[in-house]
């Protein structure tokens, strides 16, 4: 059996503080059984009616976890608002008469408090608690409680019940709480063992129970209208942050650590707005561009300093700055950095490269594209879907005081497995649509070129127009569209059909937890017309049409990577260890949910008649993606286990690897502007120019843009104060999906424990590799990989 955690713990600090808890729970239990053999009983027990004192007495220990991850605290703050309140095994001919607890229960930091009751023996095992809070104070002084898990002792066992939720006080004087209070439930009732199917539950009790949490979380977080003219996801109703169900919203730290980034950043946008605003009036009449490559390496350094940013995140882009300009680096990034998945093979030329002059003999020497394109050697990344999109620069007067365009390319490049077994990119096309400029073709220099020549600098400056193009595509469809919108569907169906007893609640919920209050947070400050995507970005002013231009094209099916994987014909990619590190994690979790759900559903007829499993695919279905074509190709149902294997895999994957792999980058490879823009500033250049090192200065972005694009990249790339991670670090303070989980049975316990397993068989894959290359790929390493989206 596994020995599997009772309590949740905030570091690893306060585990052996638990564990001696524990143990004088343990003595406390023996004393009062010994005490209750002689006679003689505790003063902590409460009875309730003469009859009482007839029967035989038990007792009973709670082990009550309350409180949230708060790490950074030192001092425990404690809850004194009321008293918490238990039934066992409520509505059953062995209920237990109600239990009060009167305690200073901690609130900011997870901790635990210990208390023993004798109770009749009649009430036996406790299989199902009622958990409520009561409090007669003012409504302005109360507050509500997290509570993790209830553990009771008995009989030298452990019965678990996890509730991970706020509970807010009623007032015993105006009676039961009938409704929802402040975004928390009236009560809860929490079951040990594994989870149950709806279908097969005997206890009226329970059953009642399910219907009365879906009803009131269904009131509570409500599908929007989605009125919008574009095709996109429906997100949930409410649009304040402030107003989100209490359990929807984030742990405190998780909080304070956003509202500390958030106010930095908008410090710097401050500034730089009474910078120019200063300058402006005394006389200033162009923007500030950068003179040379070694000036914005100094810019960087200083605002790494001056905002006290990780010494280890920035060493890492220093190591990036080294060779950004090589066609190596360029490989690399377009494989393993923050948008990894674009490049596919190269199966005939697109239609539109039709133009395309004769390459010069010493890009592909000795063979020809066609003739490579044959032998299935020559791959390709496209920015198409930007057809359409004009340019940006909408906020660009308030940042530099001058209407300085933030153009928008149709940029292609082709790769080349040579002979060497050596990815090569050998030509990259750029058209400017929106200025009515006909296609241009570059390609990559001699390799005795000169660095200040025209061969030289313009392929260096190509590279920057394509990164830019592929910069507006992974922000707004790899990352916010993939990474945000679509996992925000997943999350409120969850919330909506499947009561917290269901055991794909208990599967699902450590992956969709955060994704909702961080996309209300980011449709707040992010993504709005007036948004820091539309100050930082050239396709930020059209976020949604783009959004909507991708989508029209989305089926469910890209959503499995295996499948992709194989689609896209990349299986040949040397030093493709995104790809590697991704196709591991898909097979590691569908071992792991195939596991899982075989626990649950013994066959295809199991599926098909779970009525709650079945509402929350329908509402993915017809709710979320009602405005895309043919639903996106979303299933209306599932009807097999295999079919429910590759859901939750695919929920799974989406929600947690896939914004890991494509947001916990973005610092080391924006924060250096050359190396990945977030915009252009000018035209690219025409076919017959002759490119210098001032057009390539005049392109970037001006100073006071770049000032945004490192703290944003910056803010985006850091983790959370509370996140937890599929591994835990002892040297890092991580903890892992054991601290998260809900589950408490034995069998559900044993999956996630094989599951560890297999992630720490690929943590020392992965460890190995990255001790052969120059600049290591750890973004998947499983004890960097968070659970759920929270930036």
């Amino acid at each position: 059996m596994p020995k599997a955690p009772y309590y949740f713990y905030s570091n690893l600090k306060e585990k052996k503080q638990r564990a001696r808890s524990a143990k004088a729970s343990t003595k406390l239990a023996e004393e009062i059984d010994s005490s209750d053999a002689s006679g003689s009983h505790s003063k902590a027990v409460i009875l309730t009616s003469k009859a009482v004192l007839k029967e035989r007495m038990e007792p009973y220990v709670f082990i009550i976890h309350t409180g949230t991850n708060n790490p950074a605290l030192e001092k425990t703050n404690k809850w004194e608002d009321g008293q918490m309140n238990f039934i066992i095994n409520p509505h059953s001919n062995r209920a237990s008469e109600l239990i009060h607890v009167k305690e200073l229960f901690p609130a900011n930091r997870e901790d635990f408090v210990t208390v023993s009751r004798h109770l009749p023996s009649s009430i036996g095992k406790p299989l199902q608690l009622r958990i409520n809070v009561e409090s007669n104070k003012l409504e302005i002084i109360k507050d509500a409680l997290y509570i993790r898990e209830i553990t009771i002792r008995y009989k030298y066992k452990l019965y678990r019940f996890p509730v991970n939720d706020y509970l807010y006080p009623h007032n015993p004087l105006l009676g039961p709480s009938p409704d929802v209070k402040y975004g928390c439930p009236p009560y809860v009732i929490s079951r040990h063992g594994k989870g149950t199917l709806l279908h097969e539950e005997t206890d009226p009790e329970c059953i009642a129970a399910r219907v009365e949490e879906l009803s009131l979380k269904r009131k509570n977080i409500q599908w929007a209208d989605n009125k919008s003219e574009y095709a996109l996801p429906t997100w949930i109703k409410e649009t304040d942050y402030e107003k989100l169900p209490r359990f929807l919203k984030f742990k405190n730290a998780r909080q304070k650590a956003f509202q500390m980034n958030l106010k930095r950043g908008a410090n710097i946008v401050k500034w730089a707005v009474i910078e120019n605003k200063i300058a402006t009036y005394f006389g200033k009449n162009e923007p500030e561009h950068f003179l040379d490559f070694k000036e914005i390496m100094k810019f960087f350094l200083y605002q790494s300093e001056a905002h006290d940013y990780d010494r280890g995140m920035v060493n890492y882009v220093l190591d990036v700055m080294k060779s950004w300009k090589t066609d190596e680096e360029f490989v690399r990034q377009e494989l393993n950095g923050i948008n990894p998945s674009r490049i596919r093979k190269c199966e005939s030329l697109p239609e539109y490269w039709s133009g395309m002059p004769d390459m010069p003999e010493h890009v592909m020497p000795g063979t020809n594209l066609e003739a490579e394109i044959e032998a299935g050697k020559v791959y390709i990344i496209d920015t198409q879907m930007l057809a359409g999109i004009g340019d940006g620069g909408m906020l660009m007067p308030l940042l530099t005081g001058f209407n300085l365009p933030m153009v928008v390319t149709l940029s292609d490049c082709l790769f080349y497995l040579d002979p060497s077994d050596k990815l090569r990119p050998v030509a990259i096309r750029i058209e400017y649509r929106n200025g009515d400029q006909p296609p241009s073709y570059w390609y990559p220099p001699a390799a005795d070129a000169h660095e200040f020549t025209h061969p030289y600098l313009s392929w260096l400056l190509a590279k920057m127009y394509f990164k830019s193009s592929n910069m507006q595509v992974h922000a707004i469809v790899t990352h916010f569209v993939k990474a945000h919108a679509i996992p925000e569907t997943f999350a409120i169906a969850l919330h909506r059909c499947l009561p917290r007893q269901h055991p794909l609640h208990k599967l699902l919920l450590p992956h969709l937890s955060g994704v909702i209050p961080i996309n209300v947070q980011g449709r707040e400050f992010l993504t709005k017309p007036q948004g820091v995507m539309a100050a930082l970005m050239s396709a930020g002013d059209r976020l949604w049409k783009l959004a909507d231009t991708y989508l029209k094209e989305f089926r469910y099916e890209q959503l499995n990577f295996a499948k992709e994987f194989e689609r896209k014909k990349i299986s040949e990619i040397p030093g493709y260890h995104f790809a590697d590190d991704a196709m591991e994690w898909w097979r590691t979790l569908e071992k792991f949910c195939e596991e899982f759900v075989s626990i649950h559903y013994r066959d295809d007829g199991t599926v098909k008649n779970d009525s709650e499993l079945q509402n929350m695919v329908d509402e993915i279905h017809s709710i979320a993606f009602r405005k895309l074509p043919d639903n996106a190709g979303f299933p209306p149902k599932v009807s097999s286990v295999v079919e429910l294997v590759e859901y939750c895999t695919t929920l799974i994957f989406s929600s947690s690897i896939w914004h890991t792999a494509v947001n916990f980058g973005q610092f080391y490879y924006l924060a250096f502007v050359p190396n990945s823009p977030c915009a252009m500033t000018r035209a690219p250049p025409a076919q017959t120019d002759e490119v210098t090192y001032d057009d390539i200065m005049l392109s970037l972005p001006v100073k006071e843009m770049a000032r945004v694009q490192i703290d944003i990249s910056y803010s985006l790339s850091l983790f959370s104060p509370v996140e937890k991670y599929y591994l835990s670090s002892a040297a890092e303070g991580k903890l892992d999906i054991l601290t998260e989980t809900t589950m408490v049975d034995d069998e559900e316990l044993e999956c996630l424990e094989r599951l560890q397993a297999r992630l720490k068989v690929l943590k020392k894959k992965i460890e190995t590799r990255n001790a052969t290359l120059d600049i290591p790929y750890d973004i998947l390493l499983p004890s960097n990989t968070s659970l759920t989206v929270q930036t």
